[in-house]
């Protein structure tokens, strides 16, 4: 069944905010972001995951990317303005109460030139990255 994933773009100084995973022995590097709840829209959706996956507080600046992979999912981007928090996991949230070692997420800021390096999901979004000074 195809899914939405709302994403956020957080840049700070040269950095963006991501989420480093290990997910049953793949690593690999995400935005900050997640499906939708019943009745929530993308927007609501993209600060919710933002918070609970990070701590951050934002607001959302401008969609900056919207598509459909090849599995047929929506992958919104959504440009964000940092406003206040320390980069952790939300004590709260599904993922700091995983205690699954083969599912670890990790927030971190990330020095932009490093993306092109790193094994990111969606390629399209690594894409985009890759193109900011």
């Amino acid at each position: 069944m195809a899914r939405t994933r709302a994403t956020a773009l957080v840049k700070k100084d040269n950095c963006i905010l991501m989420m480093h995973r290990y997910n049953n022995g793949e690593e690999y590097w995400v935005l900050p972001g997640g499906g939708l709840e019943e009745g929530e829209t993308i927007e609501n959706a993209t600060l919710r995951e933002l918070k609970e996956e990070t701590s951050i507080n934002a607001t959302i600046e401008e969609k900056i990317m919207d598509f459909v992979d090849d599995k047929g999912d929506r992958h919104v981007l959504f440009l964000c303005n940092y406003l206040s928090g320390e980069v952790k996991l939300d004590d709260n949230s599904e993922e700091a109460n995983n205690y699954d070692p083969n599912q670890t997420y990790i927030p971190q800021w990330v020095d932009i030139k490093r993306v092109k390096n790193l094994v990111m999901y969606p390629i399209k979004q690594k894409e985009y990255l890759c193109k900011i000074k």
